[in-house]
């Protein structure tokens, strides 16, 4: 034999052993209580299914489990994120009507003082006494509550 032939058949001899399919099914068989794995399925004994597929089976519904508590941990996260905001939204609504009703009660007790004010101008001599305690007094609640 020359060396070209001797190179052909090493390259064939390599191109058989070496390209094997990654994925080849190995098949689980058990004969006479002795278990055994193989490339070529039992020969009618018990064949089961192939080890790699269990494999990815098991990887499978593994992997969809972790799925779907990963889903779920996303849903509750969703949740509260949701149930924060709607209480975010009752603070900021109730803060505003409370702003709002602060607003008219100053409102109202500054035009109270006011006229408390013109009443106190306008008073006659005997009642100017009377029209300045309330005056004062008026002024008071205003600044207490509204200052």
């Amino acid at each position: 034999m020359n060396a070209m032939n001797a190179g052909i058949l090493a390259a064939i001899f390599l191109s058989l052993t070496c390209t094997t399919p990654p994925a080849a099914a190995i098949y689980k068989c058990e004969q006479a209580g002795v278990l055994t794995y193989t490339d070529i399925p039992c020969d009618g004994q018990q064949l089961s299914v192939p080890a790699s597929q269990k494999q990815r089976e098991t990887g499978e519904k593994t992997e969809d489990k972790s799925l779907a508590r990963e889903k779920k941990e996303v849903a509750k996260l969703q949740a509260i994120r949701e149930q924060r905001e709607r209480q975010d939204k009752q603070i900021r609504d109730l803060s505003a009507r409370g702003a709002a009703a602060r607003e008219r009660k100053c409102k109202s007790l500054a035009l109270q003082l006011k006229w408390r004010e013109e009443d106190l101008r306008e008073a006659p001599l005997n009642e100017q006494a009377k029209a300045r305690k309330m005056a004062r007094r008026a002024a008071e609640k205003y600044r207490n509550d509204c200052q």
